[in-house]
């Protein structure tokens, strides 16, 4: 089976598969919760405990109260030290994903007059930024027109 590209997820049997393991990790897991944090968090290593900040951020910001973020945090810190610990890992920075969030972001602002603006805004030049829209159209025109020729 080729592996899928990000752009498509795995299929859930792939994943069963993989993480085949995962009941009894997830029982482990459970049982975070009743370890006080104080105690917990003193034995992870620094690394999973930025890992677990990081999270608890990002879960907080998605609406969670800060000790449900906290707890959250702490058992995908967990899971994920499971599975990739002890392997050095490259983590990309992310940069085309936050570009081409971007680019969205110029286009559902743009209005036809406030290509200066978003430039400015955005960090572009005038030019990068009419190329931005143009992409950004042709993109939408693409999801909402179906190809007649291919």
């Amino acid at each position: 089976m080729s592996t899928p590209s990000p752009s498509q997820p795995r299929p859930a049997a792939a994943i069963a598969d993989l993480f085949a393991d995962h009941d009894d990790l997830a029982q482990l897991v459970d049982r975070l919760d009743q370890i006080p944090a104080p105690e917990l968090l003193a034995k992870w290593p620094k690394a999973l405990s930025e890992l677990v900040d990081v999270l608890t951020l990002e879960l907080t910001r998605g609406g969670m109260t800060l000790p449900q973020a906290q707890a959250q945090a702490r058992k995908l810190a967990l899971v994920q030290a499971h599975y990739m610990g002890g392997r050095a890992y490259y983590i990309p920075t992310g940069d085309h994903l936050k570009a081409a969030l971007r680019d969205r972001a110029i286009w559902d602002e743009f209005n036809g007059r406030n290509i200066d603006q978003l430039a400015r805004q955005h960090g572009l030049s005038v030019p990068q930024t009419y190329a931005v829209v143009a992409q950004q159209r042709a993109l939408t025109r693409r999801r909402h027109q179906p190809d007649l020729f291919g």
